[in-house]
């Protein structure tokens, strides 16, 4: 799967988003209200996250893919725990990373939130802009 430059643009312009720079949202929920009843937690991201979602899957780097199986690969679980393996991944991996981050949100509240901590998504945006820089004109 290629990816379209203007779309590795688009990934690399969340660089400064996912920079270390301390939590991209925070738990809310959890306690108990008047009545007694405790609201399941959530994880309330900052705006810019939920822009970056929507951005993802309006460029098509959420696609309906295998998702869940691919994540359960050797290959998978390095690239999911180990940033740095992020540098040598395929633009394929970059869209199997995204979709397994993204739509794993939905089954486990603080997924992207977890992506963010372990610098998943910062190298993932560093991988788009090696890239652009691979890419001619």
């Amino acid at each position: 799967m290629r990816i379209p430059k203007a779309n590795l643009r688009l990934l690399a312009g969340y660089a400064q988003a996912f920079e270390p720079h301390g939590p991209i949202g925070r738990w809310q929920g959890g306690q108990a209200d008047s009545a007694g009843v405790i609201q399941m937690p959530w994880y309330e991201y900052q705006p810019e996250v939920d822009r970056f979602v929507e951005d993802m899957y309006a460029a098509k780097l959420v696609r309906p893919v295998d998702w869940m199986r691919w994540a359960g690969t050797p290959e998978a679980q390095r690239l999911i725990s180990d940033p740095t393996a992020i540098a040598d991944a395929s633009q394929d991996d970059l869209i199997y990373l995204l979709t397994t981050i993204i739509r794993g949100e939905r089954f486990s509240d603080g997924e992207i939130a977890g992506a963010d901590e372990r610098g998943t998504l910062r190298a993932i945006t560093e991988k788009a802009q090696a890239l652009l820089g691979d890419e001619p004109g």
